[in-house]
């Protein structure tokens, strides 16, 4: 078992991992404030992919390039947004 971390927040929750181990998820940044989607691998640790503007993103499956494939809200939060992340 290996604890992957936090963005900052008090919940991570992993989505999908890549054959090379690539784990992608979504956690909450500090003061559990936002949502935010995260990529985390052995030598890199958990890096926070960001948003579109909004306060919400996830990341729901990897490949094997490391492509994140997810959400994001935009600002204001109304719309959602399918989003890619090249890593």
């Amino acid at each position: 078992m290996v604890d992957l971390g936090t963005l900052g927040g008090t919940a991570t929750s992993a989505a999908a991992v890549s054959p090379s181990g690539q784990v992608v998820g979504v956690g909450t940044t500090g003061g559990d404030a936002e949502y935010h989607a995260f990529s985390w691998t052995r030598v890199g640790g958990m890096v926070d992919l960001g948003t579109l503007g909004g306060t919400i993103t996830i990341a729901s499956a990897v490949n094997p390039s490391g492509q994140v494939v997810g959400a994001s809200r935009l600002p204001g939060d109304a719309e959602s947004h399918a989003t890619l992340w090249r890593m």
